[in-house]
C-alpha cells in the first residue's frame, strides 16, 4: 500500500443490475485519482449482469459471484476482498463526478478519524439531463454526532447513502460490518456508526454523487413486512447509537423527529410497528415535526386528520390499479 498515493477501494454490491453496472464503474474508472481498485460482489444476479461485468478487462476492477444473500452481505464480502487504505461504498447504479475522489481523499488525508462527504442529487431520466442537486444545511465541516444531530433535527430525514462517504479504512474496521439481518434503510444504521465513530464530517464541494432514483424493482421502494421489520429495526439500532454517543434534549428532540418521519410511512398497513415508534416518540419527549407531503395532502389533512387523509388516498390509490 503506498502511504503518499493511498489505495481507494470501492465496494459495489450488485444484484440484476446489467443496466446500469457499466455506467456506474466507468464513472469510477474516470476519476481524477488514479489509484483506485473496484471489488464488484454479484449476489446471485439472474439478469446479464456476470456477462457484462465479464466484457471489463481493467485491471483495476475486481469481481466475485455469491449466492443470493442480500445488499449487506455482499458489501461486507466486498470489503474483505478490498485493500485500500479508504473505502467508498457505492452502489451499482450511482455516479460520481470526475473530481469526487481526489478533492475528498485531499480533504481527509490530515485527518486520519475523519470521513469526507459531498454533494449529491437525483436523477431520474437515462440521460441525466433532470439531475438537481439537493442541498443540505450539514453541507459543512461538522464533528460527527453534530452532523448526525443536525441533519435529523428538522424533519427526521436526512440523507445518508454512503456512496456520498469517503472513509479511512481504521474508521471502517473501528464501526463494524454491515447488518446483514436488515435489508430495508440498512444504510442508516450503519452509517449511524460510521459517523458516531468519526471525530468529523469534513464537507468536499467540489465531491458529487448521482443518485439514481425512480427504479421500479428499488428495496427502498418496497413496503413488505420483511422490508418494513428491517426498517423499524434499523431505525431503533440507529437511534441506540445516537443515544449512546450523546443524549440531551436536543439529540433525543431529533431521535423523536426521526421515528416520527417513518413512524407516517408504518401507518395503517403496519399498526404494531407503527404503535410501537409511537411509544417511543413520546419516551424521547415528543415530536415536533410534520409529514412531509404533497400540498393536497397537507390540505386535506388538515382537515379529516392525516390517519384519515391516508386512509382515503390508499382507497383511491386501489381503484386506479
Amino acid at each position: 500500500m503506498n502511504v503518499t498515493i493511498p489505495l481507494v477501494s470501492f465496494c459495489i454490491p450488485c444484484y440484476n443490475a446489467g443496466k446500469y453496472i457499466k455506467e456506474t464503474i466507468d464513472s469510477v474508472l474516470k476519476q481524477d485519482y488514479l489509484n483506485i481498485e473496484i471489488i464488484i460482489v454479484d449476489d446471485g444476479s439472474t439478469d446479464d449482469t456476470r456477462f457484462v461485468l465479464k466484457e471489463i478487462k481493467d485491471p483495476r476492477v475486481k469481481w466475485f459471484l455469491q449466492e443470493n444473500m442480500g445488499a449487506a452481505a455482499a458489501r461486507n464480502n466486498a470489503f474483505r476482498q478490498s485493500k485500500g487504505a479508504y473505502i467508498k461504498f457505492m452502489d451499482a447504479d450511482d455516479l460520481l463526478n470526475p473530481t469526487c475522489i481526489m478533492v475528498q481523499l485531499n480533504k481527509i488525508i490530515e485527518h486520519p478519524n475523519s470521513v469526507a462527504s459531498a454533494k449529491w442529487g437525483r436523477f431520474y431520466l437515462p440521460d441525466k439531463s433532470d439531475f438537481k442537486l439537493s442541498p443540505e444545511k450539514v453541507w459543512k465541516d461538522l464533528p460527527g454526532i453534530d452532523w448526525l444531530v443536525d441533519s435529523l433535527i428538522d424533519t427526521g430525514a436526512n440523507m445518508m447513502q454512503p456512496g456520498i462517504f469517503l472513509m479511512p479504512r481504521n474508521v471502517v474496521e473501528k464501526a463494524g460490518p454491515w447488518n446483514e439481518s436488515l435489508c430495508l434503510i440498512d444504510d442508516f444504521e450503519y452509517m449511524v456508526r460510521i459517523i458516531t465513530n468519526s471525530e468529523k464530517v469534513l464537507f468536499c464541494e467540489d465531491a458529487v454523487l448521482m443518485y439514481r432514483s425512480g427504479l421500479a424493482n428499488s428495496l427502498s421502494g418496497r413496503d413488505s413486512t420483511i422490508n418494513m421489520r428491517s426498517a423499524l429495526k434499523s431505525l431503533q439500532l440507529g437511534v441506540a447509537q445516537i443515544l449512546r454517543t450523546r443524549n440531551d434534549s436536543i439529540t433525543r428532540q431529533a431521535c423523536a423527529n426521526t421515528y416520527k418521519r417513518w413512524a407516517y410511512q408504518f401507518y395503517p398497513a403496519h399498526k404494531k410497528m407503527y404503535n410501537e415508534l409511537e411509544h417511543a416518540i413520546d419516551s424521547l419527549g415528543g415530536s415536533n415535526t410534520a409529514m412531509i407531503a404533497g400540498r393536497l395532502f397537507t390540505i386535506l389533512s388538515k382537515i379529516i386528520g392525516w390517519k384519515n387523509a391516508k386512509g382515503l388516498k390508499i382507497i383511491l390509490t386501489e381503484k386506479q390499479t
